[in-house]
Protein backbone atom coordinates (compact mmCIF):
# COMPACT_ATOMS: atom_id res chain seq x y z
CA UNK A 1 0.00 0.00 0.00
CA UNK A 2 1.55 3.12 -1.16
CA UNK A 3 1.80 5.88 2.08
CA UNK A 4 1.56 9.85 1.09
CA UNK A 5 1.34 12.28 3.71
CA UNK A 6 1.22 15.95 2.78
CA UNK A 7 2.05 18.99 5.56
CA UNK A 8 0.86 22.45 4.43
CA UNK A 9 1.31 24.70 7.43
CA UNK A 10 -0.78 27.93 6.77
CA UNK A 11 -3.79 26.80 5.05
CA UNK A 12 -6.49 27.79 7.97
CA UNK A 13 -7.50 31.40 9.24
CA UNK A 14 -8.08 32.20 12.53
CA UNK A 15 -11.87 31.55 13.35
CA UNK A 16 -12.88 35.33 12.74
CA UNK A 17 -10.74 35.28 9.66
CA UNK A 18 -11.50 34.84 5.70
CA UNK A 19 -11.59 31.28 4.58
CA UNK A 20 -9.51 30.35 1.70
CA UNK A 21 -10.45 27.06 1.94
CA UNK A 22 -14.22 27.21 1.46
CA UNK A 23 -13.20 29.23 -1.23
CA UNK A 24 -11.00 26.49 -3.81
CA UNK A 25 -10.36 23.57 -1.78
CA UNK A 26 -12.76 21.23 -3.92
CA UNK A 27 -10.56 18.26 -3.46
CA UNK A 28 -9.82 18.28 0.17
CA UNK A 29 -13.80 18.44 1.16
CA UNK A 30 -14.06 15.23 -1.11
CA UNK A 31 -11.09 13.59 0.93
CA UNK A 32 -12.99 14.25 4.38
CA UNK A 33 -16.37 12.82 2.91
CA UNK A 34 -13.85 9.23 3.07
CA UNK A 35 -11.43 9.53 5.97
CA UNK A 36 -10.80 10.29 9.67
CA UNK A 37 -10.53 13.72 10.40
CA UNK A 38 -8.61 15.02 13.27
CA UNK A 39 -7.41 18.56 14.96
CA UNK A 40 -3.67 19.50 15.15
CA UNK A 41 -2.31 20.64 18.14
CA UNK A 42 -0.59 23.85 18.72
CA UNK A 43 3.12 23.54 17.46
CA UNK A 44 5.51 23.83 20.16
CA UNK A 45 8.11 26.18 19.90
CA UNK A 46 11.28 24.46 19.31
CA UNK A 47 14.76 24.08 18.20
CA UNK A 48 13.74 21.60 15.50
CA UNK A 49 10.47 21.51 14.28
CA UNK A 50 11.82 19.55 11.29
CA UNK A 51 11.22 16.14 13.54
CA UNK A 52 7.96 16.71 13.68
CA UNK A 53 7.43 16.61 9.97
CA UNK A 54 9.27 13.40 9.87
CA UNK A 55 6.90 11.83 12.60
CA UNK A 56 9.73 12.35 15.22
CA UNK A 57 9.15 13.05 18.68
CA UNK A 58 10.71 16.78 18.57
CA UNK A 59 12.27 15.92 22.17
CA UNK A 60 14.46 13.41 20.80
CA UNK A 61 16.20 15.46 18.10
CA UNK A 62 17.41 18.84 18.82
CA UNK A 63 20.01 20.46 15.92
CA UNK A 64 20.67 24.17 15.46
CA UNK A 65 20.95 25.47 11.72
CA UNK A 66 24.93 24.85 11.26
CA UNK A 67 24.56 21.18 11.63
CA UNK A 68 21.72 20.79 9.35
CA UNK A 69 22.69 23.20 6.86
CA UNK A 70 26.64 21.30 6.87
CA UNK A 71 24.04 17.93 6.45
CA UNK A 72 22.10 19.21 3.75
CA UNK A 73 25.34 20.08 1.51
CA UNK A 74 26.12 16.23 2.06
CA UNK A 75 29.07 17.12 4.14
CA UNK A 76 30.34 14.52 7.24
CA UNK A 77 32.99 16.74 8.70
CA UNK A 78 34.74 15.15 11.88
CA UNK A 79 32.82 14.50 15.15
CA UNK A 80 34.59 17.09 16.74
CA UNK A 81 33.63 19.76 15.57
CA UNK A 82 31.13 22.79 15.16
CA UNK A 83 29.24 23.77 12.10
CA UNK A 84 27.76 26.98 11.00
CA UNK A 85 25.67 28.40 8.37
CA UNK A 86 27.53 30.87 6.14
CA UNK A 87 25.59 33.88 4.81
CA UNK A 88 26.54 35.89 2.23
CA UNK A 89 25.80 39.50 2.57
CA UNK A 90 26.04 43.18 1.89
CA UNK A 91 27.88 45.25 4.21
CA UNK A 92 27.32 48.70 3.67
CA UNK A 93 28.17 51.78 5.49
CA UNK A 94 28.76 49.52 8.93
CA UNK A 95 25.87 47.71 8.59
CA UNK A 96 24.41 43.93 7.72
CA UNK A 97 22.23 43.61 4.96
CA UNK A 98 20.52 40.72 3.83
CA UNK A 99 20.68 41.53 -0.28
CA UNK A 100 16.73 41.52 -1.89
CA UNK A 101 18.56 40.91 -5.28
CA UNK A 102 20.01 37.30 -6.55
CA UNK A 103 23.46 36.04 -7.41
CA UNK A 104 23.99 35.14 -10.81
CA UNK A 105 25.31 31.48 -10.17
CA UNK A 106 28.79 32.56 -12.08
CA UNK A 107 29.10 35.01 -9.22
CA UNK A 108 28.82 32.84 -5.92
CA UNK A 109 31.16 30.18 -7.84
CA UNK A 110 33.51 33.14 -8.31
CA UNK A 111 32.96 34.69 -4.57
CA UNK A 112 33.04 31.00 -2.96
CA UNK A 113 36.50 29.87 -5.23
CA UNK A 114 38.01 33.49 -3.36
CA UNK A 115 36.84 32.01 0.01
CA UNK A 116 38.33 28.71 0.00
CA UNK A 117 41.31 31.14 0.68
CA UNK A 118 40.07 31.54 3.78
CA UNK A 119 40.08 28.26 5.17
CA UNK A 120 42.76 27.19 7.91
CA UNK A 121 44.00 24.90 9.80
CA UNK A 122 40.49 24.58 11.47
CA UNK A 123 38.02 26.53 9.72
CA UNK A 124 36.67 25.12 5.86
CA UNK A 125 34.21 26.37 3.83
CA UNK A 126 31.84 25.00 2.30
CA UNK A 127 29.96 25.94 -1.16
CA UNK A 128 26.12 25.82 -0.97
CA UNK A 129 24.01 27.45 -3.12
CA UNK A 130 23.13 31.33 -3.61
CA UNK A 131 23.28 33.42 -0.17
CA UNK A 132 23.23 29.56 1.77
CA UNK A 133 27.02 28.32 2.31
CA UNK A 134 28.67 26.40 5.48
CA UNK A 135 31.54 26.53 7.62
CA UNK A 136 33.31 24.28 9.79
CA UNK A 137 35.52 24.66 12.82
CA UNK A 138 37.43 21.60 13.79
CA UNK A 139 36.95 22.15 17.66
CA UNK A 140 34.15 22.44 20.24
CA UNK A 141 33.51 25.24 22.23
CA UNK A 142 30.65 28.05 23.23
CA UNK A 143 30.45 30.83 20.61
CA UNK A 144 27.71 33.15 20.47
CA UNK A 145 26.46 34.85 17.03
CA UNK A 146 23.82 36.54 15.19
CA UNK A 147 21.61 35.04 12.86
CA UNK A 148 21.49 36.70 9.30
CA UNK A 149 17.98 38.00 10.20
CA UNK A 150 18.21 38.78 13.35
CA UNK A 151 21.48 40.99 12.56
CA UNK A 152 19.89 42.21 9.15
CA UNK A 153 19.81 46.42 9.31
CA UNK A 154 21.92 46.34 12.15
CA UNK A 155 26.07 48.02 12.63
CA UNK A 156 28.31 44.89 12.57
CA UNK A 157 29.99 45.98 15.21
CA UNK A 158 27.39 45.31 17.70
CA UNK A 159 26.94 41.84 16.71
CA UNK A 160 30.82 40.44 16.16
CA UNK A 161 31.07 37.01 17.13
CA UNK A 162 32.05 35.84 21.25
CA UNK A 163 33.33 33.47 23.34
CA UNK A 164 35.36 30.68 22.49
CA UNK A 165 37.59 30.95 19.65
CA UNK A 166 36.13 34.77 18.96
CA UNK A 167 39.24 35.90 17.91
CA UNK A 168 39.55 33.63 14.61
CA UNK A 169 35.83 34.28 13.74
CA UNK A 170 35.81 37.67 14.02
CA UNK A 171 39.34 38.11 11.97
CA UNK A 172 37.50 35.19 9.20
CA UNK A 173 34.83 38.28 9.09
CA UNK A 174 37.14 40.63 8.43
CA UNK A 175 39.54 38.68 5.92
CA UNK A 176 35.91 37.54 4.34
CA UNK A 177 35.39 41.61 3.43
CA UNK A 178 39.05 42.19 2.15
CA UNK A 179 38.63 39.49 0.01
CA UNK A 180 35.42 40.19 -2.04
CA UNK A 181 34.65 43.43 -1.49
CA UNK A 182 37.44 43.98 -4.09
CA UNK A 183 36.68 41.72 -6.64
CA UNK A 184 35.43 43.53 -10.06
CA UNK A 185 31.96 41.61 -9.54
CA UNK A 186 31.46 43.68 -6.56
CA UNK A 187 33.08 47.43 -8.17
CA UNK A 188 30.53 46.54 -11.18
CA UNK A 189 27.41 46.01 -8.84
CA UNK A 190 28.29 49.55 -6.85
CA UNK A 191 28.92 51.12 -9.81
CA UNK A 192 25.30 49.74 -11.19
CA UNK A 193 24.11 51.20 -8.07
CA UNK A 194 23.26 47.95 -6.31
CA UNK A 195 24.44 46.50 -3.44
CA UNK A 196 27.73 44.06 -3.36
CA UNK A 197 27.93 40.56 -1.99
CA UNK A 198 31.43 41.83 0.21
CA UNK A 199 30.87 40.00 3.35
CA UNK A 200 30.32 35.80 4.31
CA UNK A 201 28.70 35.72 8.26
CA UNK A 202 28.86 32.45 9.68
CA UNK A 203 25.95 31.78 12.41
CA UNK A 204 23.83 29.00 14.24
CA UNK A 205 26.47 27.20 15.75
CA UNK A 206 26.64 23.32 16.84
CA UNK A 207 27.65 20.03 16.71
CA UNK A 208 25.57 17.07 14.81
CA UNK A 209 24.21 14.93 17.43
CA UNK A 210 22.47 11.55 16.93
CA UNK A 211 19.12 11.46 15.09
CA UNK A 212 17.40 7.98 14.88
CA UNK A 213 17.41 6.49 11.51
CA UNK A 214 14.38 6.37 10.56
CA UNK A 215 15.10 3.94 7.49
CA UNK A 216 16.04 1.05 10.26
CA UNK A 217 13.23 1.78 12.74
CA UNK A 218 10.27 1.79 10.95
CA UNK A 219 11.72 -1.11 8.02
CA UNK A 220 12.05 1.08 4.74
CA UNK A 221 12.87 4.09 3.41
CA UNK A 222 10.76 7.33 2.24
CA UNK A 223 11.06 9.63 0.06
CA UNK A 224 11.38 13.67 1.07
CA UNK A 225 9.77 16.53 -1.07
CA UNK A 226 10.64 20.41 0.24
CA UNK A 227 12.37 23.25 -0.33
CA UNK A 228 13.46 23.34 2.71
CA UNK A 229 17.57 23.01 3.29
CA UNK A 230 16.78 22.51 7.12
CA UNK A 231 14.48 20.02 6.41
CA UNK A 232 16.92 18.43 3.42
CA UNK A 233 19.69 18.03 6.24
CA UNK A 234 17.22 16.42 8.89
CA UNK A 235 16.10 14.18 6.29
CA UNK A 236 19.58 13.10 5.28
CA UNK A 237 20.21 12.67 8.98
CA UNK A 238 17.67 10.27 9.70
CA UNK A 239 18.14 8.03 6.79
CA UNK A 240 15.63 9.35 4.50
CA UNK A 241 16.00 10.50 1.21
CA UNK A 242 15.26 14.13 -0.15
CA UNK A 243 14.59 14.86 -3.22
CA UNK A 244 16.10 17.82 -5.28
CA UNK A 245 14.79 21.42 -3.86
CA UNK A 246 15.71 22.81 -6.89
CA UNK A 247 13.26 20.93 -9.22
CA UNK A 248 10.27 21.23 -6.84
CA UNK A 249 10.53 25.33 -7.03
CA UNK A 250 9.60 27.49 -4.23
CA UNK A 251 6.87 29.75 -3.71
CA UNK A 252 4.44 30.54 -6.05
CA UNK A 253 6.78 29.01 -8.70
CA UNK A 254 6.37 25.55 -6.59
CA UNK A 255 5.99 23.33 -9.71
CA UNK A 256 2.73 21.31 -8.01
CA UNK A 257 1.73 19.04 -10.45
CA UNK A 258 4.77 17.40 -11.13
CA UNK A 259 5.42 17.11 -7.65
CA UNK A 260 1.71 14.96 -7.32
CA UNK A 261 3.34 12.71 -10.25
CA UNK A 262 6.98 12.05 -8.07
CA UNK A 263 4.78 11.39 -4.83
CA UNK A 264 2.63 9.16 -7.10
CA UNK A 265 6.18 7.35 -8.13
CA UNK A 266 6.82 6.93 -4.29
CA UNK A 267 6.17 4.36 -2.58
CA UNK A 268 6.31 6.02 0.86
CA UNK A 269 6.44 9.96 0.51
CA UNK A 270 6.11 13.41 2.94
CA UNK A 271 5.56 16.23 1.28
CA UNK A 272 6.15 20.00 2.88
CA UNK A 273 5.25 22.61 1.28
CA UNK A 274 5.71 26.12 3.66
CA UNK A 275 4.00 28.21 0.57
CA UNK A 276 1.20 29.07 2.19
CA UNK A 277 2.86 30.32 5.85
CA UNK A 278 4.80 32.62 4.39
CA UNK A 279 2.45 34.08 2.32
CA UNK A 280 0.39 34.87 5.32
CA UNK A 281 3.36 36.16 6.91
CA UNK A 282 4.01 38.54 4.03
CA UNK A 283 0.01 39.31 4.00
CA UNK A 284 -0.22 38.23 0.22
CA UNK A 285 -3.85 37.65 0.28
CA UNK A 286 -4.21 37.54 -3.40
CA UNK A 287 -1.84 35.07 -3.83
CA UNK A 288 -2.71 33.17 -0.90
CA UNK A 289 -6.00 32.43 -2.33
CA UNK A 290 -4.84 31.84 -5.84
CA UNK A 291 -1.89 29.23 -4.32
CA UNK A 292 -4.58 26.79 -2.41
CA UNK A 293 -7.01 26.54 -5.35
CA UNK A 294 -3.65 25.69 -7.32
CA UNK A 295 -2.87 23.15 -4.74
CA UNK A 296 -6.30 21.50 -4.50
CA UNK A 297 -6.44 21.68 -8.29
CA UNK A 298 -2.85 20.56 -9.61
CA UNK A 299 -1.48 18.77 -6.60
CA UNK A 300 -4.25 17.61 -3.83
CA UNK A 301 -6.74 16.40 -7.03
CA UNK A 302 -4.72 13.99 -8.80
CA UNK A 303 -3.42 12.70 -5.79
CA UNK A 304 -7.69 11.85 -4.34
CA UNK A 305 -8.34 10.33 -8.03
CA UNK A 306 -5.32 8.01 -8.15
CA UNK A 307 -5.50 7.01 -4.08
CA UNK A 308 -9.63 6.17 -5.01
CA UNK A 309 -7.62 4.00 -7.72
CA UNK A 310 -5.18 2.08 -5.98
CA UNK A 311 -4.96 0.83 -2.43
CA UNK A 312 -3.00 3.83 -0.25
CA UNK A 313 -3.02 5.79 2.58
CA UNK A 314 -3.31 9.65 1.56
CA UNK A 315 -2.69 12.06 4.84
CA UNK A 316 -3.15 15.52 4.35
CA UNK A 317 -2.02 17.88 7.37
CA UNK A 318 -2.95 21.82 7.79
CA UNK A 319 -0.64 22.70 10.99
CA UNK A 320 -0.50 26.35 12.35
CA UNK A 321 2.39 28.10 10.90
CA UNK A 322 5.66 26.50 11.89
CA UNK A 323 6.71 30.74 11.66
CA UNK A 324 5.03 33.42 13.06
CA UNK A 325 4.98 37.27 12.55
CA UNK A 326 4.18 39.91 14.85
CA UNK A 327 3.29 41.69 11.34
CA UNK A 328 1.28 39.13 10.18
CA UNK A 329 -2.84 40.28 9.27
CA UNK A 330 -4.04 37.09 7.39
CA UNK A 331 -4.02 35.71 10.94
CA UNK A 332 -3.56 31.62 10.62
CA UNK A 333 -5.21 29.75 13.19
CA UNK A 334 -2.84 28.32 15.86
CA UNK A 335 -4.22 25.04 15.58
CA UNK A 336 -4.79 22.47 12.55
CA UNK A 337 -7.10 20.15 11.02
CA UNK A 338 -5.61 16.86 9.31
CA UNK A 339 -7.81 13.52 7.68
CA UNK A 340 -6.03 10.09 6.80
CA UNK A 341 -7.73 8.11 4.47
CA UNK A 342 -7.37 4.56 3.29
CA UNK A 343 -8.97 3.16 -0.32
CA UNK A 344 -12.11 2.15 0.28
CA UNK A 345 -12.48 3.73 3.74
CA UNK A 346 -16.26 4.96 3.70
CA UNK A 347 -16.47 6.48 6.85
CA UNK A 348 -17.49 9.90 6.80
CA UNK A 349 -16.33 12.48 9.39
CA UNK A 350 -19.65 15.18 8.69
CA UNK A 351 -17.38 17.70 9.20
CA UNK A 352 -15.50 19.98 6.42
CA UNK A 353 -12.00 20.38 6.17
CA UNK A 354 -12.15 24.07 7.07
CA UNK A 355 -12.17 26.45 9.91
CA UNK A 356 -15.78 25.45 10.40
CA UNK A 357 -14.16 22.20 12.27
CA UNK A 358 -12.14 24.11 14.55
CA UNK A 359 -14.26 24.28 17.58
CA UNK A 360 -16.64 20.91 17.29
CA UNK A 361 -15.34 19.02 20.51
CA UNK A 362 -16.63 15.78 18.69
CA UNK A 363 -13.38 16.07 16.68
CA UNK A 364 -10.10 14.38 18.52
CA UNK A 365 -6.77 16.73 18.95
CA UNK A 366 -3.39 14.63 17.63
CA UNK A 367 -0.08 15.79 17.82
CA UNK A 368 1.60 16.91 14.59
CA UNK A 369 4.57 14.17 14.80
CA UNK A 370 1.88 11.03 15.59
CA UNK A 371 0.14 12.10 13.04
CA UNK A 372 2.92 11.61 10.45
CA UNK A 373 3.73 8.52 12.03
CA UNK A 374 0.14 7.44 11.44
CA UNK A 375 0.08 8.27 7.87
CA UNK A 376 3.49 6.40 7.02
Amino acid sequence: MRRTVLIVPGLLSSTEGESYLRQGAVGMCRLTEQGDLSKVTRLPRIETPEAMLLGMNPRTVSLHQGPLTVSALGWDPPERSTHFHLSLMSLQEGRLIVPDVLPLPSEVDHILEQAKRLNTKTLTVLQGEMFDHALVWESVGDIGMTSASDVDGHLMKDHLPEGDGESSFRRFVDDSINMIAELELNERRVDQGLPPFNVLWPWGGGVRTSVPNLALRRGEPAKVESASMRLAGLTRLAGYKHGSREALGKGLATKLRNLADRLLEAPVAIAYLDVAQNLRRDNREEELAWFIRELDGQLIQPLLDDHNRTPSRLTIIAPGCLTQSETMNLKPSEIGLAVISETGQLENTRYPFDERSLDEKAISTRDLWTLVESGL
